[in-house]
């Protein structure tokens, strides 16, 4: 083979290879146009799922907490939602304010809403558990990161609600 020949083959070689580098690199350009947005749309679900968990989590340590005590009034009444400033109100806005801090791009409402039933108070004289339950409703807003943000208007809200039995005994008093 002369050297005209061998330049001529390696001419048409590198020729070849350029093409095939130039489409590979066109494909991955394509592939990396899907593959990104999908996966950042994953990376917001997983957002998203954490979030919901978080919610559920503290809504039922909430409610487990607002029911540990002593109900806002010891009369027997349905569905009374209870003040702001009332214990079993206070017990949950604790719950959420100091036990569930995330970095995380999701913050839980420390606007909760309490109802409590009280279906049976014993007397004072006698003593006794207070038959009753407290349902309490968190809100919490997740601000997705990537792609959702820009569909949604940047953030996902998010309710639970769970209700529990009253776990108070009133005392027994002489009076």
């Amino acid at each position: 083979m002369s050297s005209k020949e061998a330049k001529l083959k390696f001419a048409n070689y590198t020729k070849n290879s350029s093409r095939r580098n130039g489409q590979a690199l066109v494909e991955l350009g394509a592939g990396l146009l899907v593959l990104i947005p999908v996966l950042l749309i994953l990376l917001d679900g997983v957002y998203v799922f954490i979030g919901a968990s978080l919610n559920e989590f503290v809504c039922r340590d909430a409610a487990r907490s607002a029911a540990s005590g002593a109900p806002s009034s010891l009369t027997a009444g349905v569905n009374r939602t209870v003040a702001t400033g009332k214990t079993p109100n206070q017990r949950a806005v604790t719950v959420i304010k100091h036990v569930y801090y995330s970095g995380l791009p999701m913050k839980v409402r420390e606007l909760v809403n309490v109802v409590e039933t009280v279906r049976d108070v014993p007397p004072k004289s006698l003593g006794g558990a207070v038959d009753g339950e407290v349902t309490v409703a968190t809100t919490i807003d997740i601000y997705p990161p990537f792609q959702v943000s820009w569909i949604n208007a940047g953030v996902i809200v998010l309710k639970s609600r769970h209700t529990v039995p009253i776990t108070y005994i009133r005392p027994a008093s002489d009076s």
